[in-house]
This record gives C-alpha cells, sequence and structure tokens, in this order.
C-alpha cells in the first residue's frame, strides 16, 4: 500500500537523490547538461535542502511503497512561498514521481496530501508555478482544477524560463 511520509533531516540524501533523479528525467531532454548541472547543484545542495528541510514553513513528503521512495511532494506556506502570495495560500513547489512509477495515480495522491495540509494549515488557495512546455504537467493540473493566473520566470542556469502561475480555490478537500 501507498504511503505519504513526512521526510526527516536523516532523509537528506534519499531526498537529494530523488530530487535529482527526477528534475533530470523531467526536464534534462529539454535543456542543456550545462544548465541543467548548475541548477541540481544549485537547488539540490545538502546545505540547501538541509535549510528547507528545517524551516517550519516547508514540509517535504516520500510516497512510498514498502521501503522504495516513488515520489515526493514540497509545499511552502507564509515566507517560504517562493512568490508573495496572501497567508491564506500554499504552495506545491515540488510534486514530481520517478519515470517508472508515473501513470499510477501516485502525483494524484501527492496532491491530495497537499489538499489535506492546506486544510489543516486553514489555507484556501493552492498555487504552483509549471514550466510552460510542460504539456504533461499542464493537462493534470487544469484537471485538478487549476487555472493560469499570471507567470514567472525560472532560472535554469543561464536560461531564463517561463513557468505559468496557476491557482486553485479550495471548496472540497477531496478529489476523486
Amino acid at each position: 500500500m501507498l504511503k505519504i511520509k513526512p521526510v526527516t533531516l536523516n532523509q537528506l540524501a534519499q531526498l537529494q537523490e530523488i530530487s535529482r533523479q527526477t528534475f533530470l528525467d523531467t526536464f534534462g531532454s529539454d535543456n542543456t547538461s550545462t544548465n541543467m548541472q548548475a541548477y541540481l547543484n544549485e537547488a539540490y545542495s545538502a546545505k540547501k535542502l538541509t535549510n528547507e528541510l528545517k524551516d517550519p514553513n516547508s514540509f517535504f513528503f516520500f510516497a512510498c511503497f514498502d521501503k522504495t521512495i516513488l515520489g515526493y511532494l514540497k509545499l511552502n506556506v507564509n515566507n517560504a512561498q517562493t512568490e508573495k502570495m496572501p497567508q491564506n495560500a500554499l504552495e506545491i513547489e515540488r510534486i514530481y514521481v520517478k519515470k517508472e512509477y508515473k501513470h499510477q495515480r501516485i502525483g494524484t495522491k501527492l496532491f491530495q496530501k497537499a489538499l489535506d495540509l492546506a486544510k489543516s494549515q486553514q489555507k484556501n488557495t493552492l498555487w504552483l508555478g509549471v514550466w510552460e512546455n510542460n504539456p504533461v504537467a499542464l493537462k493534470f493540473y487544469s484537471k485538478l482544477g487549476f487555472e493560469q493566473i499570471g507567470d514567472h520566470i525560472f532560472q535554469l542556469g543561464d536560461d531564463p524560463q517561463r513557468d505559468l502561475i496557476m491557482q486553485k480555490r479550495l471548496g472540497s478537500n477531496k478529489i476523486n
């Protein structure tokens, strides 16, 4: 049975590994190896991930089956959000599933965890940034009820890329 578990500091190495692997699998073929390596080294350094794990306004979760990590989720509230948003908002900063486990509803279960945390934190809006050239993610979030409300630049190495800012207002906190 799939379990969604909080990530601890003791799991830093596993978090770093899945973060690098899933980002590279998702975006590696669409970007230069130089830009990918620069981003991976910065975003997923042990120091940066340690600081994020210690931040009380950031939350990491692993999706696990037995002892195998299949995917992960990173959520932010308050001043940990990557954009200035109202206090009633929760950011889904990262939701990634290993390529060999995609299309098994793991992303949907991670999203449900985001909904549950939003409810417990008394948030009524979810938001995220998604690369404009990622049609799979755009379709996934649109299906979940997200709508584009803006955009911002996501810096990947020396390549400024456009992310679409998408938002979902929360009514019911359950999905099908």
